[in-house]
């Protein structure tokens, strides 16, 4: 049985799988993962990455078989769930027969990274009732799932974005950026990248595969400023505004880089290259390591003075960033619907979640009694 799966590559077409012969979950769930070829890099990857969790977990737990979705019960997906919540190490033994290298599960689920596996899981199940199996009957005959997901999704979420860093936790990490070494001319070149991806990120609310796939010719001036066109979810294309004090950034990291201060219009140049190699660009894992070594050197400075600073920047991810620039823009009283176009938020309740000022004056009153 194939423990491995594979994202599709990106097209710009749905393209709808028919099979009448559907003998075994990693076909299965590869036949499910093809409906979504027209979506982003970012769903393909993160769909395929719930999947391929779920059905490593399910043969730890089962007797080794090609065909164990079919037997998932209710009470699977409550087991599945409790482990999100606290979940083991595998056995090497068991990741070795699996032609896995490293550990699938790192640490807890958080609420909202649960929520998005049941929801992932939900739609893989019921797609699984659609495709037939050997037999002739449907591979899957019902939907485990539909409990958990109502459980979780269908809760309305009204609480805030904890996920976004303080203002002392935001300036912890650029003091961080600052002591990182400049000795050598690649020290210097990870020093400005680290310093431009940070600003990147924290001032487009971008998620880092859409960074990952800019080019400095995204960046457009305009008789009003400058903006970025921008290919977010779905692979709609948007303009975002890019602000002074981001162009200011780029105009020292392409500065750094030889390079005239701004970008011309159609360069194909990466807007975030890397330390090797001559206009070579970044992936969004080399942008996830790149912020989360930036993050854990400042949870090492913080862990004597702000421990608990410390472990949550242990933590955090790229993502992070994001949730901070919007906090950030909330709290600072920037109008929420620039706020909203800016992430390119559904609605404005979305955006309303970022904004801590309420709370902070609810707490200010009540500590003047």
């Amino acid at each position: 049985m194939e423990s491995a799966l594979t994202v599709p590559p990106r097209g710009d077409v749905q393209v709808e799988v028919v099979s009448s012969k559907v003998d075994n979950d990693a076909y299965a769930i590869k036949v499910f993962l093809d409906t979504y070829k027209n979506k982003s890099q970012h769903t393909q990857r993160s769909y395929a990455k719930v999947c391929q969790r779920f059905l490593i977990w399910l043969m730890s737990v089962r007797e080794p078989s090609p065909c164990l979705l079919p037997a998932v019960e209710v009470q699977d997906i409550n087991d599945y769930l409790a482990f999100l919540s606290n979940p083991s190490q595998f056995s090497e033994s068991f990741l070795n027969a699996h032609g896995l290298k490293n550990q699938p599960f790192r640490g807890p689920l958080a609420r909202e990274s649960m929520k998005h596996a049941i929801t992932v899981l939900h739609k893989m199940f019921s797609a699984l009732r659609e495709l037939k199996g050997p037999g002739g009957q449907p591979y899957c005959m019902f939907t485990p799932t539909t409990l958990a997901h109502k459980g979780i999704a269908g809760k309305k979420k009204n609480d805030e974005i904890e996920e976004a860093m303080t203002e002392l936790e935001w300036e912890a990490v650029l003091s961080t950026i600052e002591e990182l070494p400049r000795e050598t001319e690649r020290d210097l070149k990870h020093y400005h990248r680290a310093r431009w991806v940070i600003q990147l990120l924290y001032r487009t609310f971008l998620r880092r595969d859409e960074a990952a796939h800019l080019t400095m010719g995204s960046f457009e001036p305009s008789s009003a400023g400058w903006n970025i066109r921008v290919f977010g979810k779905g692979n709609t294309e948007i303009t975002i505004v890019a602000t002074h004090k981001l162009m200011e950034e780029l105009k020292v990291y392409r500065t750094s880089l030889a390079l005239p201060s701004l970008p011309y219009p159609g360069e194909v140049r990466p807007a975030i290259l890397a330390v090797t190699g001559k206009d070579k660009g970044v992936s969004a894992q080399a942008i996830y390591l790149l912020c989360t070594e930036i993050f854990k050197r400042t949870a090492e400075r913080l862990k004597d003075t702000d421990p608990r600073a410390a472990m949550r920047l242990n933590k955090a991810s790229p993502h992070w960033m994001r949730h901070t620039g919007i906090s950030h823009a909330m709290e600072a009283g920037v109008n929420p619907r620039y706020v909203q176009a800016q992430a390119r938020h559904s609605s404005l309740n979305v955006t309303a979640r970022y904004d801590h000022k309420a709370r902070k004056a609810w707490r200010q009153d009540l500590d003047r009694v």
